[in-house]
């Protein structure tokens, strides 16, 4: 699924010649209860318990804010996976 939205994405942002597209990227996974930063630069993770712990917060207007989740710049569907 994730492979074929990403090609979507950037399928749709080369059709669109006179608009600017910026993708940003992050993957987060979910074990345990726990949330994981897949793509940390940790460059010492070994095992999955080793990488940055996410945390989900919500603000007192109720928006979600995922905390110490990497968010990267991709400028091609390959950067991207």
């Amino acid at each position: 699924l994730i492979p074929r939205a990403i090609s979507y994405l950037f399928d749709l942002a080369k059709a669109s010649a006179d608009t600017q597209y910026r993708v940003y990227i992050s993957y987060l996974e979910i074990y345990n209860e726990y949330g994981y930063d897949l793509l940390s630069r940790e460059e010492s993770a070994v095992r999955l318990e080793d990488l940055p712990k996410v945390f989900l917060r919500e603000d007192e207007d109720g928006n979600v804010h995922l905390r110490n989740l990497s968010v990267n710049v991709a400028n091609s569907e390959e950067e991207a996976l």
